[in-house]
């Protein structure tokens, strides 16, 4: 069926609307990434049983997908214990897009003084759908937590760098957005509603916006966007620590 692509109105990033053209879904093509993606930071390997579950394509379906993932080098299976981990191709998709945006290699010394200055966690992630993926991060010469690795994926609904890029997105795109958010967390939907519309409130009148414990109780966080000189890419930097290190103040 026709998968509709979201068009870019005005007084957003970009400045012109832009309108996609509707192109036909490859439903086959759609559920290889499903598997691809069904591999989070904490797995090592993963059976078609697990990955049936979390994708919801029927075992038999995954079964094919994982042997023709496995073929072509996206995914490695370890016949010892008869289930499959993510293989070195997978790198390959990204290596076009981080040379591209330079962003991270810009960006990382600055990181690394405001990460030692901060005792924080400083972050740089960009948008994907609800979620956003870190592609750089750096540490407090006292951490108070786990150093987000590169493809780690917290969601825009909960996250101050996830209000950030909504900050710049266009009008109808972040009302898109919103509403995408409040479908798949219908029990939390005033909650993110009232955040976003703070957050991006804050941003346009200071130019960042915070979070008090919205992800995890007892973190704080601040977020800042950036959007791409492309003007095709959202980005946030972020900061984060414990609330006693990073009060409201």
């Amino acid at each position: 069926m026709p998968r509709p692509r979201l068009a870019r109105g005005g007084g957003g990033a970009g400045g012109s609307r832009r309108t996609f053209e509707r192109v036909a879904f490859n439903r086959a093509a759609g559920r290889g990434l499903d598997v691809l993606t069904a591999f989070t930071a904490g797995d090592q390997f993963l059976g078609n049983a697990e990955i049936a579950h979390r994708t919801g394509i029927p075992r038999s379906t995954v079964s094919r997908i994982t042997a023709t993932l496995t073929d072509l080098g996206y995914l490695n299976y370890a016949e010892q214990i008869g289930k499959y981990e993510i293989g070195p191709r997978v790198l390959a998709l990204s290596y076009s897009l981080m040379s591209k945006l330079q962003v991270h290699t810009a960006a990382r010394p600055l990181m690394d003084q405001l990460a030692r200055e901060s005792n924080a966690i400083v972050g740089l992630s960009m948008l994907d759908g609800l979620n956003v993926v870190f592609v750089e991060s750096a540490l407090g010469e006292r951490p108070h937590s786990q150093r987000p690795q590169v493809g780690f994926r917290v969601p825009v609904a909960f996250t101050a760098m996830g209000w950030a890029c909504m900050s710049v997105m266009s009008i109808a795109d972040r009302a898109e957005t919103l509403r995408r958010l409040e479908e798949s967390y219908a029990d939390r939907a005033a909650e993110i509603r009232r955040n976003v519309e703070q957050a991006v409130s804050d941003i346009w009148r200071r130019g960042f916006c915070i979070s008090l414990g919205a992800l995890e109780p007892g973190s704080n966080a601040v977020g800042v966007p950036f959007l791409h000189p492309d003007g095709r890419h959202i980005l946030a930097f972020n900061m984060t620590a414990p609330k006693s290190v990073l009060t409201r103040q």
